[in-house]
């Protein structure tokens, strides 16, 4: 089962205790802060293949607290085969995840995919991955020009280029930058989500 944790908002400073995000392993895991992005990968994940591998992906906002970054590489990351991350503002947005993701990796063996979280080249961004720079480009293409099509095909073509496999998607389409695109949320259905009470501890219930 593919599960989301994208609850809007995130840590701030004023937040009392720790916010924990609660997932359970899977071959992949995508990280990323945008909500847009979050929920596209949630219409994409039901058009892929029976077979696909598993696929986890949390929102960074939701991992700004060093205990809660460690935990999540502890019961998460560790057990990935390829990771993305996607990171808008440049390396200073988020130091220290960076630093567990890499280190995880180094460990692990995954495959590590390090882009910039938006459309300007961050060549000392992608310098962290693990894989060929043309992988990592040709992702973030899939990415940056968005929508549900091409995010699947994405995740199919790096599948394609990092686990052997023929699903063989086409090349990144063109969105239109102006109009209204057919975004599939019906296919969003989130459950609520307990808040938790004020304290140490606080507990983020992912969904789907």
């Amino acid at each position: 089962m593919h599960r989301l944790a994208a609850t809007p908002g995130g840590w701030t400073p004023d937040t009392d205790g720790v916010i924990f995000v609660e997932q359970s392993p899977a071959d992949w895991v995508f990280l990323t802060a945008a909500d847009t992005e979050i929920q596209t990968l949630a219409a994409a994940q039901t058009r892929l293949p029976q077979g696909f591998p598993t696929l986890r992906v949390a929102n960074l906002l939701q991992l700004q607290q060093q205990l809660a970054i460690d935990t999540y590489a502890d019961t998460v990351l560790n057990f990935a085969k390829i990771i993305i991350l996607r990171i808008l503002g440049g390396r200073a947005y988020w130091p220290y995840g960076l630093e567990v993701v890499q280190d995880t990796a180094a460990q692990t063996g995954s495959h590590l995919i390090v882009l910039p979280g938006d459309d300007r080249p961050a060549p000392d961004l992608i310098s962290h991955s693990t894989v060929p720079l043309t992988v990592a480009n040709q992702l973030w293409c899939y990415l940056n020009e968005g929508g549900v099509e091409n995010l699947t095909h994405g995740l199919l073509w790096l599948c394609d280029q990092l686990l052997a496999t023929r699903y063989q998607p086409p090349d990144p389409q063109e969105i239109p930058k102006v109009g209204i695109y057919p975004f599939a949320l019906d296919t969003l259905t989130p459950s609520p989500s307990p808040r938790g009470e004020r304290g140490t501890g606080n507990r983020l219930q992912s969904f789907l």
